[in-house]
């Protein structure tokens, strides 16, 4: 019987016949378990809310919930969440209210199977975008700003004072990112959950996004009528973050 030899498809390391590699497959394994070890202290920095408010989907029924001050570490933890999920159904595991601590933690001693899959370079791709992605929200590059992803590969886009007057960064990908873009991009997932809330809540969302609208500027458009209100917190007025953004570029 003859053996056929080819390239790992992640590495390009010679392979007996099958796709990925012996060290691809611990490198994956290494990487899953990365993720389930610091997702506990993901969450810690996630749970920290802001006032902006957001409707949440649970069994049918929507309720306000306010989202967290870092925008980013939350909507991280909702990514690796949905990742743990996936990974756990291609391993055909049942679970039920298991959290994505375990499913990657079982994930990551099941590596070998991932790896057997059609589609094991997409699930090694966002591992290690995850990690990658992670790792930024522990120790953030001086002086820069996380405004959002890059369509091209997915990562982060940490942004200095420079890049954001400059409209244009390229991203780690070498990819050439338009920020304007990309936060606009963060700003829609953000107003499709119906973000909302005061002028000063909404102002110091947006500064962490990068984007510098002042709580008075935002007041000074409802007297304008640029912008209406859809509602009030303790008599201060509450605008929807999407009319916010809208505003600002019309």
């Amino acid at each position: 019987m003859v053996t056929t030899i080819v390239g790992c498809a992640l590495c390009g390391a010679d392979t007996a016949g099958t796709l990925v590699c012996g060290k691809c497959v611990v490198e994956l394994s290494h990487m899953l378990h990365h993720l389930a070890v610091r997702l506990p202290d993901l969450r810690q920095i996630a749970a920290k809310k802001a006032s902006v408010m957001v409707r949440e989907s649970s069994h049918g029924s929507r309720t306000v919930a306010p989202i967290p001050v870092n925008v980013g570490a939350w909507q991280l933890q909702q990514s690796i969440i949905e990742y743990a999920v996936t990974l756990g159904k291609a391993l055909g595991l049942r679970f039920v209210r298991v959290n994505a601590e375990s499913l990657l933690s079982v994930a990551s001693r099941r590596s070998q199977k991932l790896m057997s899959r059609n589609d094991a370079v997409q699930i090694y791709k966002l591992a290690e975008t995850a990690v990658h992605r992670l790792d930024k929200q522990f120790e953030p590059p001086d002086d820069r700003i996380l405004i959002g992803q890059c369509d091209h590969c997915g990562n982060d886009i940490w942004s200095s004072e420079d890049d954001l007057a400059a409209g244009w960064q390229p991203c780690t990908c070498g990819h050439t990112v338009n920020i304007h873009q990309v936060q606009e991009q963060r700003m829609y997932r953000l107003a499709l959950s119906g973000a909302q809330g005061t002028a000063a809540a909404l102002s110091k969302l947006l500064k962490g996004c990068g984007v510098d609208i002042k709580r008075k500027t935002i007041n000074e458009w409802r007297r304008r009528q640029v912008l209406n209100p859809v509602g009030h917190q303790d008599g201060t007025p509450v605008y929807l973050l999407w009319d916010v953004w809208a505003a600002a570029n019309r």
